[in-house]
């Protein structure tokens, strides 16, 4: 076991670390307590004008983020919270101390102060016009403890949905509690009702008193497994500076926890959890896509992923997009649906000493939800701009343009379907070659041998951006006559048997790319045509 530094012990809600003193050995647990949900707007607009600012931005940014989260978690935590999940611009908070609805309704209170007081704070592109709104419920709160490369906390269920619905009906400024918060509240504290809440008219409320719950230390080791394997280099290493940059994100919802919570109880939760938490992990570290975090959701939740951050690899359209095709293929038992949307995003660390996250934010990040909430149950929305960059190609079907919030314009997305086959390499052929010449003589000499009738195996090797695609792009046009049958290796395909070769088999069969079925179709007739002999085994390969 290696030795405790406490360098995780702020990216883990103290609910996951205890987890093992409270309830080793179970994946759930219920207490009695109050949430508490903040939602931020302006940050989004802010992020995008210090974009412009290059790594100075980021770095105004973070200092902005800090400044405003750690001023709200400081009064809130001064009243017994905890902070559980930490979604970009929003805070879910838990109050499980002695009269934690008062507290929790307290701390909402605070929090807008301490916003009003933070937008006060002047930036290199002007003031900042922050806004919250925020939702707060009490009762018996549902936590799910799952997973398989790591444990993640879900916290989901109907105390969770009253809070995400609670939250929905606040406008800007407002904090609505439900009706359950309400009976334990002073009668002054809540004045006229909104949707199924009340609006929190008490501009000040006494403190009680609370001390900040300390959490009990454990090892780096056992802190580990709560954080996701994307992320446990970048935090132990410490190297984690802000920056803004282009990344692929994905968007997954999740729904039917409350019916399923009231049907077959906890433990089915729990499975049900457990299954597409794990199916999420498995596929999202076999592709190097990060499981980014989770967040609540009314009779579900949210899983975010993202790919090129915290660092970025060959593909990361497509990495992301096979992940999310795997996990719809998957059928999870929960019904599901997901966005994806490529584009600029800023990625760093936000909080203060004792909780931070590393987190992303921006327009892209938003639009990605919003692809999300449109796509239907069991399907797959994508923007353009990651479809075209895949470099596997996807039955799509384009959809009509359609309004999402905060878009002033139509937005344009494909809904995807089953893989059609790799992208074609398309090769720059208006830059001149240059500096490979005795390589492209050797590569012409043993062309010229395997003309004659003598095999030949030619090895191409050297640093990533060196030229190899190129010396093989001048190579190959210096043998029009020769017919080529491109063979690529994708990590995606590793683990299928001859998957590299589908595409020139196709090729030469004369078979197009399309649907699995039509292709299916499409080879059987090739059989039957030229080995008809063969036709009985054709469902072997199709």
């Amino acid at each position: 076991m290696t030795k405790r530094t406490g360098v995780f012990d702020p990216y883990v809600p103290r609910m996951a670390s205890q987890w093992d003193v409270t309830a080793r050995g179970h994946s759930w647990q219920s207490i009695n307590g109050s949430l508490v949900l903040v939602d931020i707007s302006g940050f989004t607009n802010l992020s995008e004008k210090l974009a412009r600012r290059g790594r100075i931005g980021a770095e105004e940014l973070t200092a902005v983020l800090s400044r405003v989260f750690g001023n709200m978690l400081n009064v809130a935590y001064a009243r017994g919270g905890s902070l559980l999940k930490f979604g970009g611009d929003a805070l879910l908070l838990v109050f499980d101390g002695p009269d934690h609805p008062h507290q929790a309704a307290g701390a909402a209170v605070d929090m807008r102060t301490a916003l009003r007081e933070s937008a006060k704070i002047p930036t290199s592109v002007g003031k900042i016009p922050l806004r919250m709104s925020v939702g707060v419920h009490t009762g018996q709160i549902d936590f799910f403890l799952v997973g398989e490369s790591h444990r993640e906390l879900i916290i989901t269920g109907p105390a969770a949905s009253m809070t995400a619905e609670m939250e929905g009906t606040a406008d800007a400024n407002e904090i609505v509690v439900s009706s359950a918060m309400k009976e334990l509240l002073a009668s002054d504290y809540t004045g006229e009702a909104k949707g199924n809440g009340w609006i929190l008219r008490k501009r000040s409320i006494p403190a009680s008193e609370s001390d900040p719950i300390a959490r009990q230390p454990i090892s780096d080791d056992s802190m580990e497994l709560f954080l996701p394997v994307g992320l446990r280099g970048n935090l132990r290493s410490g190297l984690r500076e802000s920056e803004h940059r282009i990344a692929t994100v994905g968007f997954l919802k999740y729904k039917g926890i409350d019916a399923l919570l009231a049907s077959g109880g906890p433990e089915q939760v729990g499975e049900a959890l457990n299954e597409l938490v794990t199916i999420v992990q498995r596929e999202a570290d076999a592709e190097g896509v990060t499981f980014l975090a989770t967040d609540i959701d009314a009779d579900g939740g949210k899983i975010i992923l993202v790919a090129g951050v915290p660092g970025a690899q060959e593909d990361d359209e497509g990495r992301l997009l096979r992940v999310a095709r795997k996990i719809l293929d998957a059928k999870p038992r929960l019904e599901i649906r997901l966005g994806v949307n490529r584009g600029h995003v800023f990625a760093g660390d936000v909080g203060t000493s004792f909780r931070s996250t590393y987190t992303i934010m921006g327009d892209t990040v938003n639009l990605a939800a919003r692809l999300m909430a449109a796509a239907d149950s069991g399907s797959l929305y994508a923007s353009p701009g990651v479809v075209d960059r895949s470099s596997t190609m996807f039955r799509t079907e384009a959809l009509e343009p359609f309004f999402v919030k905060g878009k002033d314009k139509p937005v344009q997305a494909f809904e995807l379907f089953d893989e059609t086959g790799t992208r074609p390499v398309e090769f720059n052929r208006e830059l001149p070659f240059m500096g490979r010449n005795s390589s492209l003589e050797t590569l012409i000499n043993e062309m010229a041998l395997v003309t004659e009738g003598s095999g030949r195996s030619i090895t191409v090797t050297g640093d990533a951006g060196i030229g190899k695609t190129r010396l093989l792009q001048e190579f190959r046009s210096r043998t029009e006559r020769a017919r080529w049958f491109v063979v690529r290796g994708e990590p995606h395909g590793k683990d299928s048997t001859y998957y590299a070769l589908s595409d020139p088999l196709l090729a030469l069969l004369g078979i197009e790319r399309s649907s699995q079925l039509e292709m299916a179709d499409a080879l059987a007739t090739v059989i039957a045509d030229r080995v008809p002999d063969l036709v009985a085994f054709a469902p072997l390969v199709a």
